[in-house]
């Protein structure tokens, strides 16, 4: 019992100047590697760098709570205490975003526990698997092909369709009083994925528009 009421009173608990400045230093270290692999893995619209520096701050700042935290529970409870009144409002559009958080809060918790090994090691793999599969090594060669074209044309498109892709699947056809809309799940056949293809498909007479969209969102042509 009185073990555990120490723990409550022990107001020194926090841990010593020189120990807590190597947390940060190593948490800095670490979180620059975050940095750097969230800007070459990034495959967006629009790359935002104060989220990036956001994610520094963010380890650097969970490395200071832990440094104050030490072993007090009473220190902990009343940290968990403050925190339960703050709402966060800032909406997460990309899924991988809460993932770089999490790595950016584990890099603090980490580094102020001491537990160097473990997040280093970690963050090294982490940041390694994540720049290889952001570089696509097993591409996905399936793109969106969008036709715009009048409606006499829409026939002609079809069989054109069929005759310049290795794979051709309708995904979805819109038809209004100006025009028609087709929408292809497409493969290149071997050899040919250029954009003389999709020319092919533009000088068709009644064709508008031919876009190409790649899965992951980028317009291609």
């Amino acid at each position: 019992m009185s073990e555990i009421l120490s723990l409550f009173y022990n107001a020194g608990a926090t841990i010593k100047p020189g120990i807590a400045l190597l947390n940060m230093l190593v948490a800095a270290a670490l979180s620059i590697i975050v940095y750097f692999v969230y800007k070459i893995s990034y495959s967006g619209v629009a790359y935002s760098k104060k989220f990036n520096i956001t994610l520094i701050m963010l380890s650097l700042i969970t490395t200071i709570v832990m440094n104050i935290l030490g072993n007090s529970l009473a220190l902990s409870l009343g940290m968990v205490g403050a925190l339960s009144i703050v709402r966060f409002r800032t909406a997460i559009k990309d899924p991988r975003d809460t993932a770089y958080i999490f790595w950016a809060i584990t890099i603090g918790l980490g580094c102020g526990s001491g537990n160097y090994f473990m997040v280093g090691v970690g963050t090294l793999i982490v940041g390694a698997v994540t720049i290889i599969l952001s570089k696509n090594i097993l591409n996905d060669d399936s793109y969106l092909l969008i036709i715009r074209c009048n409606g006499d044309a829409a026939s002609k498109v079809r069989k054109k369709t069929e005759t310049l892709y290795k794979t051709h699947k309708l995904r979805g056809e819109t038809i209004t009083a100006d025009y028609t809309e087709l929408v292809y799940q497409i493969k290149y056949k071997k050899g040919n994925r250029n954009g003389s293809i999709n020319e092919i498909l533009k000088g068709i007479e009644g064709v508008h528009t031919v876009n190409m969209v790649a899965r992951s969102g980028e317009t291609l042509g």
